[in-house]
């Protein structure tokens, strides 16, 4: 009779004779999340970690700020408004600005009720495991402060060089409150656009590597029992097909417990990236001729552009685990 390994296990030590945790291998992309309030350290079974920290704090203050922000955006609207390309940029803005104060909302309460974490350490990662998911996070950490830095020149080119066109987001300012010298407000919006870009691109791109490695995980175990069944010629026993649906369970349980937290973001950002490439799709025709430079057209497509990625990735995310866990839940 033959035995089916462990695939799913990960128990296999590197060549340094260490056993790799998710979070490890992770480390580049939360590196990156940390600087911006979305992932701090705080696991339930640690009575030190459940303590305040320096980093939880700062991710305290950054919930506050977007939903501060998101809430500020309310007072852009006026009585005097009436349906066009202005009120339709409000609304894409406001949409926008919703969708990363929810994405900041949920990675928090992932980091406070310490999901990920247990995910993170708890898992330990074999050779093979440990390689792909480095390589991915590394891939994916130099995309997305990629797209980060090219997003900020921009933002930085639409709120100080366009004459106004970006003050629509200065709200209530500009809209109930005149000023003159919006030099300090600009900055202030600028940085808080940083943190709003930030809460786009980093949630979306964490949550699509956990879909590809989940996803590497289910492949793992179905190559195995495919290996298993050539071997023995399509005869298995009970022992090897209990190992097998463990694996799969185990691996389902794992996206379970990060869906319980992540669902809301995910659905969020496509509910509300969806309608956003709609706005925008439906400025673009029916109010192109009212645009009055290039720099409006062209600003208002890479930004559809930028979104549909974004609707793109979270898409994929969600085919790619409900492909994978729809056929464990068949087996």
């Amino acid at each position: 009779m033959s035995t089916i390994a462990p695939a799913d296990s990960d128990r296999t030590r590197t060549s340094s004779g260490e056993e790799k945790t998710v979070e490890q291998c992770l480390r580049p992309l939360i590196t990156s999340m940390r600087l911006f309030g979305l992932y701090f350290d705080r696991r339930p079974n640690d009575s030190k970690s459940r303590k305040w920290n320096p980093w939880m704090i700062y991710s305290v203050f950054a919930l506050a700020l977007l939903w501060i922000n998101a809430v500020r955006m309310f007072s852009s609207f006026t009585s005097e408004d009436r349906f066009g390309l202005i009120l339709l940029n409000k609304v894409i803005h406001l949409i926008w600005m919703t969708q990363c104060a929810v994405s900041q909302t949920a990675f928090y309460v992932t980091s406070h009720l310490g999901k990920l974490q247990d995910v993170f350490l708890k898992r330990k990662l074999s050779v093979e495991g440990a390689t792909y998911l480095r390589r991915i996070a590394v891939l994916s950490t130099i995309v997305s402060w990629s797209i980060f830095g090219i997003c900020s020149v921009l933002l930085m080119y639409a709120i100080f060089f366009t004459d106004g066109f970006t003050d629509i987001m200065l709200a209530p300012l500009q809209t109930y409150v005149a000023m003159s010298n919006l030099l300090a407000p600009r900055i202030i919006l600028y940085a808080v656009n940083v943190f709003l870009l930030a809460a786009h691109i980093f949630p979306q791109v964490m949550t699509f590597l956990l879909a590809m490695f989940i996803s590497f995980r289910f492949r793992r175990v179905n190559a195995e029992l495919e290996r298993s069944l050539d071997a023995e010629e399509g005869r298995l026993g009970d022992y090897e097909i209990d190992v097998i649906r463990r694996q799969h369970q185990e691996i389902a349980m794992s996206v379970s417990n990060i869906d319980d937290c992540l669902m809301l973001s995910n659905a969020s950002a496509f509910c509300c990236q969806l309608a956003i490439v709609i706005a925008c799709l439906y400025t673009l025709i029916f109010y192109h001729s009212c645009m009055s430079t290039r720099f409006v057209v062209a600003s208002l497509s890479v930004w559809m552009i930028f979104v549909f990625i974004g609707l793109s990735f979270t898409a994929a995310g969600g085919i790619m685990i409900n492909n994978y866990v729809s056929e464990s839940n068949a087996a």
